[in-house]
């Protein structure tokens, strides 16, 4: 048992969850095996200045689609992290005529109130946690780039935006996935 997020999100809130939630995210993944979820992205949008965020974000693992399209295939596998500090999430997307393009991240809880999702170079961005009408979202609340001890912030103008996740249950093992990214300035 894996009681990360129960104890981010505080005991009511971890009852309200749909229990298809609870048990995908309160299982800690066992050393050496590999979770896969398998799905399609009814649809990846972005604006221009969106699509320019996701060919820079490539930098650090394209944690932002750098394409757009419809009915995209989609595998997620989730793993343990090699030094056991947090779970890898790699999302492999397939656009048409575009090849797989690949977004890794490790989610590590950062002390009793946030996680932090770390991509390559670095880079970092916090989140809080919350649970709304039985579904689990993540909301991003600033970003920074790791170098040793130190977290240099990242200015909101530069980063890509707030990034809000949310993972709720349609039922029958199955499951959604939405996310949104708004710049201050530039907007979805």
């Amino acid at each position: 048992e894996d009681l990360a997020f129960r104890q981010l999100l505080g005991e009511s809130a971890w009852r309200g969850l749909a229990p298809a939630i609870r048990s995908r995210f309160g299982v800690k993944p066992v050393p050496g095996q590999v979770g896969e979820y398998a799905g399609r992205m009814t649809a990846v949008r972005g604006s221009a200045i969106g699509r320019l965020f996701g060919q820079l974000c490539r930098l650090v693992g394209s944690p932002i689609a750098p394409y757009t399209g419809g009915d995209v295939p989609i595998s997620v596998f989730v793993h343990q992290a090699p030094d056991g500090d947090g779970v890898v999430w790699r999302r492999e997307y397939l656009f048409r005529g575009r090849g797989k393009v690949t977004a890794r991240s490790v989610k590590k809880v950062d002390g009793a109130d946030s996680l932090l999702e770390c991509f390559a170079r670095g880079v970092t961005m916090r989140m809080r946690v919350f649970a709304e009408a039985g579904s689990l979202h993540f909301l991003s609340s600033g970003y920074f780039v790791r170098l040793g001890r130190w977290r240099l912030p990242i200015p909101a103008l530069l980063s890509p935006g707030q990034t809000h996740v949310i993972h709720a249950d349609r039922g029958n093992g199955r499951f959604s996935f939405t996310m949104t990214v708004r710049h201050p300035l530039y907007g979805e």
